[in-house]
This record gives C-alpha cells, structure tokens and sequence, in this order.
C-alpha cells in the first residue's frame, strides 16, 4: 500500500511496488500522488514468487513479514529462488519474519481488544484477534472481530475475518537463503539493526547480496 515504496520514492529513488492485489496497488498510487512521487513509481501487478523485471533489481525488499504468506517451505524456497533470479550481480536482498518466542505465542494466543471506534454510520464497534499457533508446522491463524454494539452496549452484530501464516525459524532461514545463492551479509534482532541473539531478539531481519 506504499507504505515503503513511497519514502523510497521520496529520496529520489525509482521503485517498482509490486502486489497481487489491485485495492493494495491503487492505495499505493494515491499515497504516491499525494506525496508528489508518482512519476518515480511504477506499479506491477504479481505475485512475489513469480514477477519479471526489465531490468535487475538493485534491492528487492519484502517487508512485514510478507513472507508469512506462503503457506510451505518449498514455497519460501521457490520465491528466495526466485527473487535471486531478479537481482543483477552485487544486488540485495532484505526481508523480515516472525520470530516467535515463547513470549510472542504466548501474547498471540491472547484474546486481545485492539480498537475502540465507531462506524461511518455512528456504531460503536470493538475490534479484537487472537491466534491459533501450531508450534509444529509452524503456522498461525489469526482471528480478528468486529462486535458492533447499539446505543445501550448491546452486541447487535459480529463478524470474523480468519488470515492464515507462517514462519521460518532462523536456521531454516539461513539455509534457503544459501541455497537460492545468497551470501549472508547480516541478520539483525530487531529495526534498530541491533545484531540477532537468541535471548534478545525480537525480529529477524535479513541482508542476503547475490554475488558479483
């Protein structure tokens, strides 16, 4: 939706924003509008395992856990594999992914009340998740609510949206990054570029370069 091609585009970057879904492309073209860049933005409708660039990519970054979506291992393995295939010599590649401490499955499992607003039409409505964690296949189903309550904080209507995830542990992710051909130029535990611990880490963020 822009949220990190537009910056990009800010510093003078020409970006390529890539998503499967339309609403997603069109949400990015206005951010991109409103903050003057369009004319350094190009938008490609695709899948991430599977777009074709013009020209080779000097970085490709897959942000917010984007990743998590593809359900398998072979599928994790084929789009690294296929991201390789679209960066020019030197080229890198920057991702990030769940890393799902005891205390991080222990929070997701949690019935957690996220927002508090009301709707275009004046109802309140509360906003909740929690998620399923299955420690051994590595998934997550993640389960969010709207209850929208009357005037009297009655529950008049409830509707669930279900997102199912996954996650790479950090052993799995170095592999398939050498694997695809990567050199591993860094891993770091958090946004702040702190190097990854096992006992400090929060995220895992990788910087894989393909090789001259």
């Amino acid at each position: 939706d822009g949220r990190i091609a537009v910056p990009a585009a800010a510093r003078g970057r020409a970006v390529i924003g890539i998503d499967l879904s339309a609403a997603m492309l069109e949400r990015c073209r206005l951010r991109a509008a409103d903050a003057g860049v369009l004319e350094r933005l190009t938008l490609q409708r695709a899948d991430f395992r599977h777009f074709e660039l013009d020209q080779p990519a000097g970085l490709v970054a897959l942000p917010y856990h984007s990743l998590g979506h593809l359900p398998t291992l072979d599928d994790k393995r084929g789009a690294i594999a296929h991201i390789f295939s679209q960066l020019r010599p030197g080229g890198r590649f920057v991702f990030d992914d769940f890393l799902m401490t005891p205390a991080l499955i222990d929070h997701m499992r949690r019935v957690q009340l996220r927002a508090e607003y009301r709707t275009a039409a004046g109802a309140e409505t509360l906003l909740w998740v929690t998620s399923l964690v299955d420690e051994a296949s590595q998934s997550i189903k993640v389960v969010t609510w709207e209850d929208t309550l009357d005037a009297e904080g009655v529950l008049v209507r409830r509707q669930y949206r279900r997102l199912s995830l996954s996650w790479l542990e950090p052993s799995q992710a170095r592999t398939l990054l050498k694997e695809a051909g990567f050199v591993i130029e860094s891993c770091f535990g958090d946004f702040a570029r702190t190097p990854f611990a096992d006992n400090t880490a929060h995220e895992q963020v990788w910087v894989a370069r393909r090789p001259e």
